[in-house]
């Protein structure tokens, strides 16, 4: 207990010093979920851009096996197969969202698609779109801001001082 109680003194008594470079984790941490957002929803958010929405249906459901990262352990999904009609020809294309279970087969569904590349395809979930990453975008734009804001209070500190 004696460590605790030190490591607390320690904290208050230098507490200036501290709140002086707190915004150098929280940059880093903002910038590293802000590369995170964008590598999981780039994709996805160009598509909710420039993509157009057309009628589509889900042809099938194809199985997948997710391991965790200890191996020891995996999940069964089952991703949506879609096929939608555009410029003359079908397009099919695998959904990233899928189930426990298989669902039925021939639902009718939106299909969001990028017009330049047609296999670059969502099935259009209004809230799904955005996540995981738009949470994700926002916490670190606000870590980001945060950090910007406490590096210029720690200038201001450090000039006054």
């Amino acid at each position: 207990m004696a460590s605790v109680e030190q490591l607390v003194a320690w904290l208050t008594s230098n507490r200036e010093k501290i709140l002086r470079y707190a915004w150098i984790p929280q940059l880093l941490t903002g910038l590293f979920l802000l590369g995170l957002s964008y590598f999981m929803g780039h994709a996805h958010f160009h598509l909710i851009r420039q993509g157009i929405r057309a009628p589509g249906r889900i042809i099938g459901y194809e199985q997948e096996n997710f391991r965790r990262s200890s191996g020891s352990f995996s999940t069964t999904g089952y991703m949506p197969i879609v096929e939608f009609h555009t410029n003359g020809r079908f397009v099919q294309f695998q959904d990233w969202l899928g189930s426990k279970i298989a669902g039925s087969k021939n639902v009718p569904v939106i299909v969001l698609y990028d017009p330049g590349n047609p296999t670059q395809a969502m099935i259009d979930r209004p809230v799904w779109n955005w996540i995981p990453w738009a949470p994700i975008f926002g916490v670190a734009l606000l870590l980001v801001l945060s950090a910007i804001n406490g590096f210029f209070r720690s200038r201001r500190s450090a000039e006054t001082s």
